[in-house]
């Protein structure tokens, strides 16, 4: 870890006081010792919700993370089999003495059993649904559960209000919170009206119909409520986990699962592949003559003039104190002029701590029989650019070192 990424702990004394309990004794003096040891439980519920509704939803890394992308034949068929559910309940209901009578109740109920079928196949033989599909999916779930209920019994309607909990589940994984909420809402409100329902025909007693109405509100919104707070916070800390504190790049996990993606681009086009390895040079005396807030701007303005550099055809990633990575996949033609780019861009004399680096670059030519190998090649491609960036170090630094593997 460099020096600028180091931080440590030390313990002192209050000039003029006279507390000698020592740090973590266990004890506290009846001056210093707090009127209370915790928040208020709706204060950090009311926090709790508002970090969770302000975090942005990003679909695409929800839905293309690595560790998500064996699981989505099988998301398309869970989603397809509860569809298919949607549907099996809508033909039992037609038989059921609860279900709906009339030709016209009868008709919207088939109408709508056909669509819950194409929907259903649509999961099971299309695509990945994009963020609109699971969008829409929510909304035809949630309009096509209530008009059908609408249609039943009192007491049958209430306790088929347990069907939004299957978009719920949807909701929970693939749709923002303010869908969540919408969600939230519809499914809360039909819930209530379909109990002040029951209540007014008194079909059943009311304990049974208020405990009802309580069990499937658990089910169907608090549950998908909370676990939809815990999965937007584990997907934050995730992103969080691929990325470098002081920069914002990407680190060297988040690297590995950024140029197999672009490893599969640059393959598809038949474009070269080249890995970067880019170090400051004489960083140490930046730090010792600067100090070390002054090296982490240096190392945050390398970091953006990479970023902006390689925007378009590439990912970039601090993989080091003072060390970078980055991967880009263009026409053979002008791997060099990028890679010359570099060099010159990082180094300007009119910035306030000038600095030169050493750039180690490995291409992986198109077309290769290297490419068979698959997104592994990157790796070794990585470790060849980091030989020859010692190279250009060793001759001196403000340069670039290049081979071909």
């Amino acid at each position: 870890m460099s020096a600028n990424l180091q931080r440590g702990l030390g313990w002192g004394r209050e000039v003029g006081t006279n507390n000698t309990t020592p740090p973590f004794s266990g004890r506290q003096s009846e001056t210093n010792r707090p009127t209370s040891h915790r928040r208020p439980a709706l204060h950090s519920a009311r926090a709790a919700l508002i970090d969770w509704y302000t975090q942005p939803f990003d679909y695409e890394w929800m839905a293309k993370h690595r560790s998500i992308r064996g699981l989505h034949q099988p998301l398309q068929y869970l989603f397809g089999s509860a569809t298919t559910l949607y549907a099996v309940a809508s033909v039992l209901m037609l038989f059921s003495s609860r279900g709906p009578h009339g030709f016209g109740a009868q008709a919207w109920i088939s109408i709508v059993l056909l669509m819950q079928v194409a929907v259903a196949l649509r999961w099971f033989f299309g695509p990945l649904p994009v963020k609109r599909d699971f969008i829409a999916y929510a909304i035809f779930g949630d309009a096509g559960t209530a008009s059908v209920l609408m249609l039943y019994s009192p007491f049958g309607a209430l306790v088929g209000c347990c069907l939004f909990a299957l978009t719920g589940g949807l909701c929970i994984f693939f749709v923002s919170q303010k869908w969540m909420l919408a969600h939230l809402a519809l499914c809360c409100s039909f819930i209530a009206a379909m109990t002040v329902r029951n209540l007014l025909t008194a079909d059943e007693d009311t304990p049974t119909v208020l405990a009802t109405a309580l069990v499937i509100l658990a089910a169907t919104a608090v549950v998908p409520l909370l676990a939809h707070i815990a999965w937007t916070a584990i997907g934050r800390d995730a992103r969080r986990s691929l990325l470098d504190p002081l920069t914002n790049l990407l680190n060297r996990r988040g690297l590995d699962d950024a140029a197999e993606d672009l490893w599969h681009r640059g393959h598809g086009r038949e474009f070269s592949l080249t890995v970067l390895v880019i170090d400051i040079d004489r960083f140490k005396v930046v730090n010792d003559y600067y100090g070390h807030d002054s090296g982490d701007a240096v190392i945050v303005r390398v970091a953006d003039r990479l970023s902006m550099l390689f925007q378009e055809d590439g990912v970039v990633a601090r993989t080091g104190g003072e060390e970078f990575i980055a991967v880009f996949a263009a026409p053979d033609a002008i791997v060099h002029e990028r890679i010359h780019d570099v060099v010159n861009t990082l180094n300007s004399s009119s910035d306030p701590i000038p600095i030169t680096v050493s750039v180690g670059a490995c291409v992986l030519a198109s077309p290769s029989s290297l490419w068979v190998d698959g997104p592994s090649v990157i790796n070794k491609a990585g470790r060849i650019a980091d030989s020859m960036m010692y190279r250009a170090k060793l001759d001196g630094g403000n340069r670039s070192s290049t081979t071909k593997l």
